[in-house]
């Protein structure tokens, strides 16, 4: 390359001083081109015969300078192509003939420097056309190196497909992948290592560190998975093992949070959706035990009516349940039964009718044919019991008139005129009804049974009309 430059020197020396003074008109005078190359070789100034030899000189100067040029093109193509690290040694041959080609031009063997220039050229040219092949090559042989993987050779061979195209994205990247591969490397086996020790989450830094200087690493990306998979199962696993004891235990609230972040680490999973659904299914059932207790101690205090609204909370929860529908029925029997006790003994003269006695009886029979009763029933049966005792027992009942009115009592009958008169009543209301004529009726409302200070019934018509 020496001799190239002295040649482009003398080139460019040629064509700025010496060329122009070859271009004469018919006014110049002999001596006027005396700055040619070969006047200054010679050291004296052409005469006219010398002429016609300089001008096929420069013409002969001038093609091969041409001829230079698109050598000097090519090689400078193929050099910005790194053709010195792989052109061998037909770039070697190129170089040598344009060696040849200079040191001819240097010796203004103008004609020999052009055949050696065409000939360095002829060589170039193939050259040229390999660029895209090589590349290729280089670049795909560099692709297998990283990945076998061997650092060494990827990096040769990345630099050289960069050299070859700088401009070119994936043989840079390729390039720093194979730059950073001994640490990522490193790295991998770290993870490998770790994860086989069963320390996770060192493990999982490890790729993750990999994965963060090049993610295209295949075996770092498949082992962060991996281990991330694994830690999540672990994980996951953790959770559902605390949900299933607590709710073993009763624990429903931590149970459930237990099995909504298993959900959250394994959205797809079924186990957590069966365990939330356990954990209702076993607040339902807790608080229906719960319900079915305070029934039964309801039920012991006799308290039927409460007993009612708290089976038909168990059945609004599940209304299948068949203890609770049993219940109920009992409870509203129960109530019902309790509620007619309760008329009987608030209004006990109703009780002298002797329908109402009847109804009253057989109740109180079949309360005593009940194979349990508690103390409440027990006091409200006997009260009953007590109460038709006092209705089915008379009272004598003395009755006073005067002999002129004609005196007759409800549901009992017409008695007639009297001055006295007795009646066995049993407890009760009674209406008495006066009558005489030319006289206002009179009407009198009195009250029998023994807890009342017997006392005479006057009725006579004395408002006469």
């Amino acid at each position: 390359m020496g001799i190239s430059l002295v040649v482009l020197v003398v080139v460019l020396i040629g064509v700025i001083f010496i060329l122009p003074n070859t271009i004469t008109t018919s006014e110049q005078t002999p001596g006027s081109g005396q700055a040619t190359e070969d006047t200054a070789a010679d050291a004296e100034a052409p005469d006219d015969d010398d002429r016609p030899d300089r001008d096929s000189r420069v013409v002969a100067r001038e093609d091969t300078e041409e001829v230079l040029g698109q050598l000097l093109s090519r090689m400078d193509t193929l050099e910005r192509r790194a053709v010195q690290r792989w052109g061998g040694l037909r770039y070697k041959r190129a170089q040598e003939v344009y060696e040849q080609g200079d040191a001819a031009y240097l010796a203004r063997d103008y004609a020999m420097a052009s055949d050696k220039y065409r000939e360095a050229i002829e060589i170039v040219d193939p050259l040229l056309g390999e660029v895209d092949d090589v590349f290729a090559t280089t670049f795909a042989n560099a692709q297998a190196a990283l990945e076998v993987p061997d650092s060494v050779e990827a990096l040769r061979l990345f630099e050289l497909a960069v050299a070859i195209s700088p401009s070119h994205a994936a043989a840079n990247a390729g390039y720093q992948r194979a730059r950073n591969l001994d640490t990522v490397l490193s790295l991998t086996d770290s993870g490998f290592a770790f994860e086989k020790n069963l320390e996770l989450e060192a493990a999982r830094q490890s790729f993750e560190r990999a994965v963060e200087i090049d993610p295209e690493w295949l075996p770092a990306q498949t082992g962060l998975t991996r281990v991330q998979d694994t830690i999540r199962q672990m994980e996951f696993d953790l959770r559902m093992t605390e949900g299933l004891y607590a709710l073993s235990d009763g624990h429903f609230e931590a149970a459930r949070a237990a099995f909504r972040m298993a959900q959250l680490l394994k959205p797809g999973s079924p186990e957590p959706a069966d365990g939330l659904l356990q954990v209702d299914q076993g607040i339902r059932l807790n608080r229906i035990t719960e319900l079915e207790q305070l029934a039964l101690q309801q039920r012991e205090n006799e308290q039927w009516e409460i007993v009612v609204t708290t089976y038909q909370s168990i059945l609004e929860i599940d209304d299948n349940l068949e203890f609770a529908q049993r219940g109920l029925a009992e409870a509203r029997q129960m109530t019902a039964l309790y509620d007619q006790l309760d008329k009987f003994i608030e209004d006990p003269d109703r009780l002298s009718t002797p329908s109402i006695m009847q109804k009253a009886t057989t109740m109180v029979v079949n309360i005593t044919r009940m194979p349990e009763i508690g103390p409440r029933l027990g006091d409200k049966r006997d009260e009953l019991a007590r109460l038709l005792k006092r209705a089915a027992t008379p009272l004598t009942v003395q009755l006073i008139s005067d002999n002129v009115t004609s005196v007759s009592i409800y549901k009992v009958g017409k008695l007639g005129s009297f001055a006295t008169h007795e009646l066995s009543l049993r407890p009760g209301t009674y209406v008495a009804v006066g009558s005489r004529p030319g006289y206002r009726d009179v009407r009198l409302e009195f009250l029998v049974g023994p807890e009342l200070e017997p006392k005479p019934v006057v009725i006579r018509c004395e408002e006469a009309i």
